[in-house]
């Protein structure tokens, strides 16, 4: 399946069989359910792009969305947009790219609605994760009310950088912490909400474009100690109930009986590094984890834990946000720096009342947040969840039938591993919003490999390695025999390897040499006319400068009052992309 997939929740069924029937004559994949209680099941089988729910944001059905979505890390950053009455909240949601992401006023009008969709989810890979705009304190007080109602995590901010200047931080709606001028907490947030007129600005936690970027959760006291059976808004839905999608086709409604997947068996147990240096902390962790099937390694700090993880190949990693030596941050972020590890799965552990390390980390790359504080069996369940995208690959891998997959979402690394212990023979098609991608498999061994950015092409393993690092490719796998040219020859696994050490020491000489040499550079003119259409928004301005006036990375900063951090990325995402060649003097 190709394309967008948008999955509607609607308990009208008569209004969503008319829109079907428009869905389908533009084309557009749409299946909708009337049952809330099967939401959670069609989301996780369907694994659409976009969720549309009709109703105000304060309605009972969307409520119920958010609440349920937001209480399931693996499933709580999946866009969303109202079908409603009230759309004075969309000025708050134009910029983000998780939770509500747009908002169209009904009554519905098929051919506007539809064209206000499309180029909704064309743009969204462009969003920064970031809203923001002036208004009155009637204004700040909805937007308030808007981030609490749709339990939204981020960061507000009125009136940066003057010093009227206050922040709220919110996790699912609820706040964590308010300062403005001496006050602090509910106190603070009430007062920057009182003043007259405000610039304000709201930073979403996981909505953010980059790699890794995932969910804030807050983990509750579980009422049962049953397991095996989801809980969703108080309705027990055991794992063999059957789940219909609704569609209507050529005027005629059908319903399409598709029961969900179990998960695959593993073969090996689950493995777990351990993170923390609280000795009594890790034993307990070990004893819990090791009883749920997990095989849990340990590291004392975030220096011993990133050594750990490079000689391990692990599945996820949990990790303390404070240690000695080196604390959770800086051992996130070498993580995330080194080809070898980017790809893990990532939560954290605090008992910090501040919530502003949370967001850090979130920032950088970790899927989750887990207070210190959290019951042990949800804990187990949650980490679980952080794993089911890649469990839902893998069955889709072993079924021998062709699929589609986000790669973002599980790696290229470890979709291109599982392939070749699959011994796979096919063709993997990926595309990002920078390439297309071709690799070509037989019994699991990538044959040949090629990527085309404009009219410029890559073949081998320079074309394999831009898959690599490639950050939101979608991919589909079509089993089968394809003629190629055989450019490749190496195992799957050495080809890794290698590519793994290419790229970080092109990411070496380029944070080596970036400040100090990068005036000595040129420009591709022809990568720079399609990176100006398809380049993240919030660096284009740094490009231009860069690319256009060719002014020093090291002056950029200064014209432009940006941090040397947002220019040191944008640098690099201009060298990796072939836009802009270092020469040193």
């Amino acid at each position: 399946m190709t394309g967008p997939k948008i999955l509607a929740l609607d308990e009208d069924r008569a209004f969503q069989a008319s829109a079907a029937q428009s869905f389908n004559q533009f084309g557009l994949f749409y299946r909708f359910l009337t049952d809330k209680k099967k939401m959670v099941g069609g989301i996780k089988q369907l694994k659409p792009d976009l969720l549309v729910v009709r109703g105000d944001v304060t309605a009972e059905l969307p409520q119920f969305v958010f609440e349920t979505l937001s209480a399931d890390v693996s499933i709580a950053g999946l866009p969303i947009v109202l079908l409603c009455d009230d759309t004075a909240d969309a000025i708050f949601t134009a910029g983000l790219r998780s939770g509500v992401v747009g908002m169209l006023k009904m009554p519905f009008k098929a051919t506007q609605h539809i064209a206000e969709l499309r180029t909704l989810m064309n743009e969204m890979r462009l969003r920064t994760g970031v809203v923001a705009g002036q208004g009155e304190s009637t204004v700040l007080a909805r937007l308030v009310e808007h981030v609490r109602r749709t339990r939204r995590s981020g960061v507000i901010t009125f009136d940066a950088r003057t010093p009227n200047e206050g922040t709220a931080t919110f996790a699912l709606g609820k706040l964590e912490v308010a300062r403005y001028k001496n006050l602090a907490g509910v106190e603070a947030l009430v007062s920057m909400v009182a003043q007259p007129a405000a610039q304000w600005r709201f930073s979403e936690v996981g909505g953010a474009l980059g790699d890794g970027a995932g969910v804030v959760i807050e983990v509750g006291d579980s009422g049962g100690e049953e397991e095996e059976v989801a809980v969703v808004a108080g309705v027990a839905l055991a794992d063999d109930e059957p789940l219909a999608f609704e569609q209507v086709v050529d005027k005629t409604e059908l319903i399409t009986a598709a029961m969900p997947r179990p998960s695959p068996q593993r073969a090996s147990p689950v493995k777990l590094l351990l993170v923390d240096d609280d000795e009594s902390l890790c034993r307990m962790f070990n004893t819990l984890f090791t009883k749920h099937g997990f095989q849990v390694t340990t590291a004392a700090d975030g220096v011993e834990g990133f050594e750990t993880a490079l000689r391990g190949e692990f599945d996820t990693i949990i990790a303390d946000l404070n240690m000695p030596r080196m604390d959770g941050w800086g051992m996130l972020r070498l993580l995330r720096d080194d080809y070898r590890t980017r790809e893990l799965p990532i939560a954290f552990l605090s008992c910090h009342d501040d919530y502003r390390e949370q967001l850090r980390a979130q920032n950088a790359g970790a899927q989750a947040y887990f207070p210190k504080g959290t019951r042990l069996d949800p804990l187990v369940s949650q980490v679980k969840k952080l794993l089911e995208p890649r469990e839902n690959a893998l069955h889709q891998i072993r079924s021998g039938e062709p699929f589609t997959v986000s790669v973002a979402t599980v790696g290229p690394q470890w979709l291109l591993r599982e392939l070749s212990i699959a011994k796979a023979t096919g063709k993997l098609d990926a595309k990002d919003g920078w390439a297309t991608y071709e690799l070509f498999l037989s019994d699991g061994e990538v044959l040949h490999a090629n990527a085309t950015a404009g009219r410029f092409t890559a073949e081998a393993e320079r074309a394999f390695n831009a898959f690599l690092a490639s950050r939101a490719a979608e991919a589909t796998f079509t089993p089968g025999t394809f003629p190629a040219p055989q450019s490749l020859s190496l195992p799957t696994e050495v080809l890794i390897e290698q590519g793994c050490g290419t790229l970080n020491e092109n990411e070496r000489r380029i944070r080596e040499g970036m400040l100090v040499t990068a005036n000595q550079m040129e420009v591709n003119p022809d990568l720079y006319a399609v990176y100006r259409q398809v380049g993240p928004k919030q660096w284009l301005e740094v490009a231009r400068l860069i690319c256009e006036e060719r002014v020093p990375p090291r002056e950029v900063i200064a014209t432009l009052d940006t941090s040397p951090l947002e220019v040191e990325e944008t640098m690099k995402d201009l060298i990796r992309r072939g836009v802009v060649t270092l020469r040193k003097a």
